[in-house]
């Protein structure tokens, strides 16, 4: 939400104020509360504040310890300030503990905690600390990636921002493509963290810490890391949702740390509607929280996509009130104004109309804080079944009407429906089991292959995705986050962890932060917190959900919160249909033009004539779908900005 930006002069050259102004004017919209700058000889560091707190306790602005050498700055939430004041009594010099800064309790925790100190640290944030005793520069990011900070490290200097283009913006920063993250971006927009769109330029992973030393030499380590020996075992089923209940009210009490009003992304699904009610009923309870107003895209013509009836159960039980966003009044690709591509990557939302309706609807009123459920789906839904912890836990019946469901769903006949759901996994959960064969299971499981167009991210590449390009780009055959579940040794929570940390869900992420500090307001999203991550990856995964009760654990953790008719009735409903009607007749057109004479094509990237072929089929109606939007979203970033 706020920035911070800064370059650092390994070779003891004065860093002039003039350099970081061009690199905060970039990104001048997160400094709506003021823009402060620390210039001293070779360090130069500004923080642009946007601050949604009552308080001013989440103000960004460079802190420096004089007597310790220390500049720090930080964009942050912080929610254990409590645990952070405790570690560091006295904090330094001038700070009072009550209406400390977030930024001033994490340096204090940092500096008191340890090497342990940064995972410690609960919330949402990025960090700088400059020693100039020791000459070290440390860069950290949150462990859900929830925040952004990009480097480049050169010759004599170390640039550091919010945004890349802040980085851009400094003397002597070459432009110059990344043909790897293309090449992702191309397979399925699966651009892992650490992937940036410009070479030369480093992005943080989400829980890294890195050190940059006075010799330029980088050396980096994940500070955090979900535990996959954890593992929860109640005796109560009812105390899995009970546990649940009381994590995600927590995280949306500490995001409620806000000026009144809020607002809410709300839609008829499991995962907003979650969010809205826990949000209503603390103030319901008599909480300080502020009040909440929901934004919601509302459909006409196309009927399927409408969701009113259960937003207006939602919103008409806890007294939000509703703003509408009528769908139909602009499709996807249609107004270009609407459909623009930050400089930063190509990664934008084929609705981002609505998104961008909302949020200067949200603005209009003031509202300081967004709320979406954005990572709702994958952690507590995304189709993770788990049919042999079921027989594990004794749970017989369960276990065989799980398979009936699956095998109507997937049409598959009883034995394969067997094969696919519980002989393959229990013999996948025996190998990974063994230690001497947990290597051969990983290799075998995520991606080792002789067939790149079979296994890896490529396979996600649609056909019209130059083969050619794809072998240039040199994509790896196991993709990381697939490769990090490897420790896992059960398929079940393995797939979890897989969903949890999705490249795709992490862009996600990074762009909701980035589109609503642009409108002037925070980004909230109370399932993206650490321990209910922590707390869903230990869970028995058929407690989590299951294709008879689709997120069975949300709905019950909402029992006593949410009215009951409601729990029955929330659904997830796309709003895809809008979206294939621009391709074939609102934007059809422009869509066409995008593709003739295209740059994708110009660079080797696609095959114009095939992606002209696949889309025609498309639009006839001899194809029901193809992904497209790879193509398109990085067609329109080049144009734009290459």
């Amino acid at each position: 939400m706020s920035g911070i930006c800064g370059i650092i002069r390994l070779d003891g050259v004065p860093v002039g104020r003039a350099e970081l102004e061009a690199m905060t004017s970039r990104a001048a919209y997160r400094g709506v509360d003021g823009i402060e700058y620390h210039c001293e000889g070779p360090v130069g560091i500004a923080c642009l504040s946007l601050d949604t707190t009552p308080d001013g306790t989440g103000a960004c602005r460079p802190l420096v310890v004089p007597e310790r050498g220390l500049v720090f700055a930080a964009d942050a939430r912080l929610d254990n300030r409590d645990d952070c004041a405790g570690v560091s009594p006295h904090l330094h010099a001038g700070v009072e503990r009550e209406v400390a800064t977030d930024a001033e309790l994490m340096l204090g925790m940092l500096l008191h905690g340890g090497e342990q100190g940064p995972a410690r640290l609960l919330g949402d944030f990025v960090y700088v600390l400059w020693d100039a005793d020791q000459r070290e520069l440390r860069l950290a990011r949150d462990p859900l990636g929830m925040r952004s900070l990009y480097y480049r490290i050169e010759p004599g200097r170390v640039l550091f921002a919010t945004e890349v283009r802040q980085i851009l913006a400094a003397n002597g920063v070459p432009r110059r493509l990344n043909e790897q993250a293309i090449g992702w971006h191309l397979c399925g927009m699966q651009t892992p963290p650490g992937q940036v769109f410009y070479e030369g330029i480093e992005e943080l992973k989400p829980a890294e810490e890195v050190t940059i030393d006075r010799a330029g030499r980088k050396r980096s380590r994940c500070f955090w890391a979900p535990d996959p020996e954890r593992r929860l075992r109640y005796r109560v089923e009812s105390d899995y949702a009970e546990h649940m209940r009381e994590l995600l009210t927590e995280a949306v009490r500490c995001r409620l740390r806000a000026r009144d009003p809020v607002g809410v992304s709300l839609s008829g699904g499991v995962d907003s509607t979650c969010v809205a009610s826990v949000a209503g009923w603390l103030r319901r309870q008599g909480e300080g929280v502020p009040s909440m107003r929901a934004y919601s895209w509302v459909f006409s013509e196309l009927p399927e996509c409408d969701e009113r009836e259960n937003i207006y159960r939602i919103a008409d039980h806890f007294g939000m009130p509703v703003h509408e966003v009528p769908a139909e009044e602009t499709y996807p690709l249609v107004e270009d104004a609407l459909n623009q591509p930050h400089e930063d990557d190509p990664f934008f939302s084929m609705f981002q109309p609505f998104l961008v309706r909302s949020l200067a609807a949200a603005a209009a009123d003031r509202v300081s804080v967004m709320f979406y459920g954005s990572r709702g789906d994958v952690i507590c839904g995304g189709a993770v079944t788990d049919v042999p912890g079921m027989l594990l836990a004794g749970h017989f019946h369960g276990a065989w009407r799980e398979l009936e469901a699956l095998s109507r769903i997937t049409s598959l006949p009883r034995a394969a429906t067997l094969s696919r759901y519980l002989v393959r996994p229990m013999l996948s959960d025996l190998l990974a089991g063994s230690r001497l064969t947990r290597g051969l299971h990983a290799a075998h499981c995520f991606g080792a292959s002789r067939k790149p167009r079979q296994r890896g991210p490529i396979r996600r590449a649609e056909s019209y995705v130059s083969p050619g390009f794809l072998q240039r780009a040199g994509l790896p055959e196991v993709e990381p986050a697939r490769a990090e579940a490897a420790n896992w040794s059960r398929r079940a929570p393995r797939e979890r962890y897989i969903h949890v940390f999705s490249p795709l869900v992490q862009q996600g992420m990074r762009y909701a932060e980035r589109i609503t500090a642009m409108h002037g307001v925070g980004n909230a999203d109370p399932w993206s917190d650490r321990r209910l991550s922590e707390f869903i990856l230990a869970c028995p995964q058929y407690n989590v959900d299951s294709v008879i009760e689709v997120k069975r654990l949300a709905r019950r953790a909402m029992v006593g919160i949410m009215p009951l008719d409601a729990i029955g009735s929330i659904g997830k409903v796309s709003p895809e249909p809008i979206y294939f009607a621009a391709l074939r007749n609102k934007a059809y057109d422009k869509i066409l033009g995008l593709m003739t004479h295209s740059r994708c094509a110009e660079l080797g990237f696609v095959d114009e004539a095939m992606l002209r072929e696949r889309f025609e089929c498309f639009v006839r109606g001899n194809a029901s779908s193809f992904d497209l939007w790879p193509t398109l979203s990085l067609e329109i970033w080049l144009r734009r900005f290459w």
